[in-house]
């Protein structure tokens, strides 16, 4: 079972950061910040996945959602692929904070599926949880506790860690937004558009242009997973290696130290094999 099968220290969890904020694409000098009190009433945040054809990888996502420090968040899964692997394992979890929605049709974009995920929220913040990904115990902490203490419409990473499963290679990525980390007020997230892919850039610069974001640069909190079935391909992820602002030489010390914050042993063992 992959529940209990990987350990959180305290000892590795980050005590500050920095963070820069975004005034309608105004962006202030980064500040640093301790890592956020959140009150005992926090909002509900409403965590998103979209999923079809990983259930290997989406269980792995769904003990990271299991392992958050945040209290009050849930999981609303949208499942169009084939088969009813998941929501069995979903079901297998008992969880009431996991909620499943199966649609047969795989026809929908996958914005259009965001979408649908969106309205099903029940909490005041959305946060993207994308399926094949891995997130630290302390990411909604630290990202709906920045979204509060700054009084932002969003919360966004400046870095964030992309491990290359064939290899493995790692690297800390450029100083950007990146649009795959966003945390938001529900009331401030316009519609996805109907793509199969970047669908998520609109809404990432509709925020920007016309709000009020931050961007916290603690790229520890989110691993990005390059297995060789994303969305965008190989020459794009090449092209983030060559701009990434830190490689890693020794790639296993660096891993080793993930693991005991993010299930890394698992993940690989899920990608593992041609693509």
């Amino acid at each position: 079972a992959l529940r209990h099968s990987w350990l959180v220290f305290n000892e590795f969890a980050p005590a500050s950061a920095q963070v820069r904020i975004v005034d309608c694409g105004r962006a202030s000098a980064p500040r640093l910040v301790r890592r956020p009190d959140v009150k005992p009433s926090p909002p509900l945040v409403s965590c998103l996945m979209v999923t079809a054809v990983r259930p290997a990888s989406a269980r792995i996502a769904i003990e990271c959602f299991l392992r958050q420090t945040y209290s009050r968040r849930e999981l609303v899964i949208v499942d169009d692929g084939p088969t009813d692997e998941l929501a069995r394992h979903v079901d297998s979890i008992g969880d009431a904070r996991i909620r499943m929605l199966r649609r047969k049709s795989a026809n929908a974009t996958l914005g259009e599926l965001r979408n649908v995920a969106v309205h099903a929220a029940r909490g005041e913040v959305i946060c993207q949880w994308d399926d094949d990904d891995l997130f630290d115990p302390d990411r909604l902490w630290w990202q709906v506790g920045v979204l509060l203490d700054a009084e932002v419409d969003a919360c966004f990473l400046e870095r964030w860690t992309i491990l290359w499963t064939d290899g493995p290679r790692v690297a800390i990525g450029t100083r950007r937004l990146w649009e795959g980390s966003m945390v938001a007020c529900r009331d401030a997230i316009a519609q996805y558009p109907a793509l199969r892919r970047g669908e998520d850039s609109p809404v990432a610069e509709a925020l920007v242009n016309g709000g009020k974001v931050a961007l916290l640069d603690l790229p520890e909190l989110y691993v990005y997973l390059v297995h060789g079935s994303n969305t965008f391909d190989s020459a794009h992820f090449d092209a983030h290696w060559e701009a990434a602002t830190l490689r890693f030489e020794d790639p296993n010390a660096h891993l080793e130290y993930l693991q005991n914050r993010v299930p890394i042993t698992e993940a690989l063992a899920a990608n593992r094999g041609p693509r």
